[in-house]
């Protein structure tokens, strides 16, 4: 076992990439028995009828045409689909598989560190555990819709593999293999804009292809990597504009963005040395003091200055700075996507970049008597980030855990209590919800997701008279929330109050006339009302807005049908039947759509 683990007084690298490797188990492992959290599993996977049915080539053809669930990423979509073809709805499974993903990169970098760069195996085993045992890992390993950020990293390490390849043996079948890589990142997660710009860094160093190879050479063979960044860039911000995740420069500001983007590259930094008080939701603030951006600032220039000026006696510095930087670029806050200053998962590609540069600075740097104990120190920080990994795992074993920690993080966030209450509701835990709901609007009184969730809960319970209280007040000019307004009027739709249904979506429609939900449901109230004719646009235009909705495709099938128009009610029933092919009512309205059409046939109609 000694000759194994070590061989003439070193210390080999398989059974250090396998120490590392088991050392996630012993911090991961415990997601076996997770649940989906109600933070994006439930529309991704569980309510998603496309995903959730497995992997079908009309869905594949679905993950690459939809801009479901504001984004563009379709390999993350099928990598969900198989993990339904093979473990059905087993929310232990889907976990397991994110981290047999994390540990499939944990050895991509250690073999890109080690064997490609030939980095030096201490180097490498300290950048690859680093790494691999940060709680700031936990929530891409852990959070089962974050597979794209390991899905994204995979193919990322494998493209700078195959650009190493490349560069050594100026190989076109491993430049197309290069491209191929890094499509398939984009096609994970369009974080992966700026993997083109760290091809130029390694150009620089480790590669030191420049300035050996001319700058003109190096920008020709980056330029089909630049046309596939500005594709994904285009559809992506398709998708987050469509679904109103993007906020203008008008609602933010641009002085907002950049102080929150100093600010945020000081907590990651921060967290890197010193990950605690981790939580899901970072609240998005401009209240910092001036003293906080001043420091972040100073901090900011101040290094990058650092890394500038010792370029040449230390390249791997300006490299990995840059890396950490670049890499963090698109969520650092200056386009503004959904309403967190910074989050944990966006640390997974840069932290790589930020370790190299330590890890390398330090062994330049530090005495030969002194690197064993450098090494040991850095070593027993990995195992106390490893316990934290395990600790920070925990929280995610269910959405009332995970969101209970967030509030108590942060006692002022009032997403983190909206989601709280949403998720005691779930579970039927009546006597809390109240509270947390009031919590919310304490926090913010505009809040109309918070006002909306809350109502769900009330009438659930019953209390439709306080539900329609609180659904009022969403409603209200300054807040108009508009699945509040649906929600109201699917509680008179089920008090048989057609007409104040009806009333209530015409309203909402005056305003929110490009909303699908509205559309769709006030359609349904026309179709329950007999008044076909005039739900069929609607229905059309829900469409329209969300091409891939089953219940619509229903509807509209169930409508035209009664409008006599069998041929295009069946494509419609039909279409519903391969996005969702267990659905019963697509099945049965399409079996009495054929007994109809058969008995027309029959009759010579």
């Amino acid at each position: 076992m000694p000759g194994f683990i070590i061989k003439n007084g070193e210390l080999r690298p398989f059974p250090a990439l396998l120490i590392i490797l088991s050392g996630l188990l012993a911090a991961y492992w415990q997601v076996h028995d997770f649940a989906f959290v109600g933070f994006d599993d439930a529309e991704y996977i569980v309510n998603n009828p496309v995903v959730n049915n497995g992997l079908s080539w009309a869905a594949v053809k679905w993950s690459f045409t939809a801009f479901y669930a504001a984004n563009w990423h379709p390999l993350a979509w099928i990598s969900h689909m198989v993990d339904v073809s093979a473990f059905g709805l087993k929310s232990g499974s889907h976990h397991l598989a994110s981290v047999a993903w994390h540990l499939a990169n944990v050895s991509l970098l250690f073999f890109l560190l080690n064997r490609c760069w030939r980095g030096g195996l201490w180097r490498s085993i300290l950048v690859t555990v680093l790494f691999a045992w940060h709680p700031l890992r936990v929530e891409s390993v852990a959070w089962i819709a974050e597979r794209k950020d390991l899905l994204c990293a995979f193919f990322w390490l494998l493209t700078l593999i195959l650009y190493t390849f490349y560069a050594k043996r100026m190989s076109w079948q491993y430049y197309l293999l290069t491209l191929f890589s890094a499509a398939c990142a984009l096609m994970a997660k369009p974080m992966a804009v700026t993997l083109p710009f760290l091809l130029f860094l390694l150009d620089y160093w480790p590669l030191q292809r420049y300035p050996k190879t001319g700058i003109k050479r190096l920008v020709l063979e980056k330029f089909p990597f630049f046309i596939l960044i500005l594709f994904s860039a285009i559809l992506t911000f398709i998708a987050q504009r469509q679904a109103g995740a993007v906020s203008s420069a008008a609602e933010l500001g641009i002085g907002p963005r950049v102080v929150n983007a100093l600010v945020a590259y000081g907590e990651y930094v921060k967290l890197q040395f010193w990950p605690q008080n981790l939580a899901v939701l970072y609240r998005y603030r401009i209240d910092y003091s001036w003293l906080r951006i001043v420091i972040s600032g100073i901090g900011f220039c101040g290094i990058f200055y650092f890394v500038f000026r010792e370029r040449k006696r230390y390249p791997f510095l300006l490299v990995g700075w840059c890396w950490f930087v670049g890499t963090l670029v698109p969520v650092i806050g200056l386009v503004q996507v959904g309403g967190q200053a910074w989050a944990d998962r966006y640390t997974y590609i840069p932290a790589i970049g930020f370790w190299l540069a330590l890890v390398w600075f330090g062994a330049a740097v530090s005495p030969a008597r002194s690197r064993r104990w450098v090494t040991g120190a850095v070593i027993a920080a990995a195992f106390f980030y490893l316990i934290l990994s395990w600790q920070q795992t925990h929280y995610w074993h269910d959405t009332v855990t995970l969101f209970q920690r967030a509030v108590k993080m942060d006692k002022n966030n009032p997403v983190a209590y909206n989601l709280l209450g949403q998720a005691l509701a779930k579970e039927k835990r009546w006597s809390e919800t109240d509270p947390i709901f009031s919590r919310a609007m304490q926090l913010n009184s505009r809040f109309g997701q918070a006002l909306l969730n809350w109502g769900n809960a009330l009438q659930e319970q019953g209390r439709n008279q306080e539900a329609e209280e609180v659904y009022r007040k969403a409603m209200q000019p300054e807040i108009r929330e508009i699945d509040a307004f649906v929600a109201f009027a699917l509680m008179r739709k089920k008090e048989h109050r057609l007409d104040d249904a009806e009333k209530i979506l015409r309203q909402a429609l005056s305003f929110a006339p490009a909303s699908s939900a509205v559309n769709y449901n006030l359609a349904t109230i026309l179709l329950h009302k007999g008044q076909t004719e005039e739900s069929v646009p609607l229905f059309n235009k829900a469409l329209k807005l969300r091409p891939y909705h089953v219940k619509t495709h229903i509807n509209l099938g169930i409508a035209l049908a009664h409008q006599g128009q069998l041929t295009a009610a069946s494509r419609q029933l039909s279409y519903a039947l391969q996005l969702d092919p267990g659905n019963k009512q697509a099945q049965y309205n399409l079996m009495q759509l054929k007994r109809l059409q058969a008995k027309k046939v029959g009759s010579g109609g």
